[in-house]
């Protein structure tokens, strides 16, 4: 995977920690420009999935999943990384509200894996191999 590096400096200036970027002026409500986001390519969602902080929120990381671009092992990497098993035990309505955002990304994650609806599979996350647990027992369907 190569990500040039002016992508690079685009990536982190705009969407890594942004809730904490200096040029944001502490703005509580900033959210990053969609319009950049559309710029990047599938390597470049892949690579922003990476180095994505978390404490930021998902939004970045719902358009990624909802991006045409999304790569299935983009979508695998962000799955694991947001620690599923946690989530197993509840619905949509059982999850408590501050946690339904990351709830939902899972969901859509899951949506499209069924459809079979990601563009290629060129990047690979194999979540064994990163050391996650895969067979978490749940009671529900939508898991």
């Amino acid at each position: 995977m190569i990500v040039r590096p002016h992508k690079i400096v685009l990536i982190k200036r705009n969407f890594f920690q942004f809730t904490s970027n200096d040029d944001i002026e502490n703005n509580e409500d900033y959210i990053p420009d969609y319009q950049k986001f559309k710029s990047l390519n599938s390597a470049e969602q892949y690579y922003l999935a990476d180095i994505c902080n978390w404490d930021d929120g998902p939004i970045v990381l719902q358009w990624i999943i909802d991006s045409p671009k999304c790569d299935k092992g983009t979508a695998c990497k962000i799955f694991w990384n947001s620690e599923p098993d946690y989530y197993f035990d509840f619905t949509a309505e059982t999850i408590n509200e501050y946690e339904k955002d990351i709830w939902n990304l899972l969901q859509s994650i899951l949506k499209r894996y069924r459809a079979d609806d990601f563009a290629k599979s060129r990047f690979k996350f194999i979540p064994k191999e990163e050391g996650y647990k895969t067979d978490w027992n749940t009671k529900l369907d939508i898991w």
